[in-house]
């Protein structure tokens, strides 16, 4: 992955374990207006295994894009050779855009599976903020009907000055920290950043010895017709939407130990995700822990589920949980059991969600790969 703390997994942990607030005074490209965002680190510097061949043609985003899905590949062991071209694929999610600003003139997915030499299906998916979910649950349902055997799911953010005004236009933007489910939340701080996965079958994995990460127990979608265009899913929207994904998982709700939820500061998001996972939840003995990336990280839109995502994964692996940056006083009625500091933390299911605006509603639940052979 790749955030406003530079490359790789390990530096946006370390800024959510201390609760670092995202965000600064950022001048992009070609204006004059600063803006109050989280755009990458100053000297980042893209993967140096990019092919010097696509390396001339790379804009911002499709050089994260590209930094991150090598880094993925690095992690699950494959590289050149790895396997047959044709039954690689790469699902991605489309970066979210303006109305009325021009749309990607070559998609990052594409551009992935060029340098790559990916031969099997590259898919485009929309969704806006959860277009980057969509793409992992694209991937997901590929390799569950046979149809690749490696799949690099992902999205990737850059921030340009039409995005960056649209939402302040629509008073979306924090003009300082974003504080998701705290009563001072006043919008979000837009970030950058990508994120990429090697999604394959346990079958696939375990034949050429790979470790998985986590395992992906079930996924869920849905879309809200009655959303209007810029606004989100309802509260009960939401909820169906985590119910859809424990039940396509086969899980109940006291088997989730963590939620990193999608809250990210702006107050309907905050309200519909949080009333949504305690409809889901209830008030009652148990509670899994709630968390999100946000306040640490911005909000990548359409790269923030799969940055939920990797973080949640760390989660599982290390064991510990993250707290909420900037979590003071909770907002009134959302009684969840929120994460205020770092700690380790039996960790064995953890669900995530993403929304997006016109109704776009998902969520994937990991679970620990140890875990996997025991409850099958």
């Amino acid at each position: 992955m790749v955030s406003t703390h530079g490359s790789g997994v390990g530096r946006a942990w370390d800024a959510l374990r201390q609760a670092f607030p995202a965000g600064r005074d950022w001048t992009p490209p070609g204006v004059d207006t600063p803006f109050f965002a989280a755009p990458l680190p100053d000297d980042y510097q893209a993967h140096a295994g990019i092919p010097s061949n696509v390396s001339h043609f790379l804009d911002r985003g499709a050089a994260m894009a590209l930094d991150a899905a090598l880094q993925a590949l690095a992690s699950a062991g494959l590289g050149a050779g790895a396997g047959d071209a044709r039954r690689f694929a790469v699902a991605d999610g489309l970066g979210f855009r303006a109305p009325g600003q021009a749309t990607l003139f070559i998609p990052y997915g594409h551009v992935i599976a060029r340098a790559l030499g990916v031969r099997g299906p590259v898919l485009s998916f929309g969704g806006a903020e959860a277009s980057g979910m969509e793409a992992v649950i694209g991937a997901v349902r590929l390799v569950a009907r046979g149809e690749a055997d490696v799949v690099i799911a992902g999205a990737a953010q850059s921030l340009q000055a039409p995005v960056l005004t649209h939402l302040a236009e629509q008073g979306a933007m924090a003009g300082a920290a974003a504080m998701p489910f705290d009563q001072r939340h006043a919008g979000l701080v837009p970030a950058e950043g990508a994120a990429y996965f090697v999604i394959e079958s346990e079958a696939h994995a375990r034949g050429r010895g790979a470790n998985p990460l986590a395992t992906i127990a079930g996924t869920g979608e849905l879309f809200d017709s009655a959303a209007e265009p810029l606004a989100m899913a309802d509260a009960g929207e939401a909820g169906r939407g985590i119910q859809i994904t424990l039940s396509d998982a086969g899980f109940l709700q006291n088997q989730v130990d963590l939620v990193v939820s999608c809250a990210d500061g702006r107050p309907a998001v905050d309200f519909v995700d949080g009333f949504g996972i305690l409809r889901t939840f209830g008030r009652h003995v148990y509670y899994a822990d709630v968390t999100t990336v946000a306040a640490s990280l911005g909000h990548a839109l359409a790269a923030s589920g799969p940055l939920s995502l990797a973080l949640a994964i760390e989660a599982l692996n290390r064991q510990q949980v993250f707290p909420i940056a900037g979590l003071d006083v909770a907002e009134q009625g959302l009684e969840l059991a929120y994460v205020r500091e770092a700690r380790d933390e039996r960790l064995d299911c953890v669900l995530v969600t993403s929304m997006g605006l016109g109704g776009t509603v998902a969520g994937v639940l990991l679970q620990r790969p140890a875990l996997t052979d025991h409850i099958r």
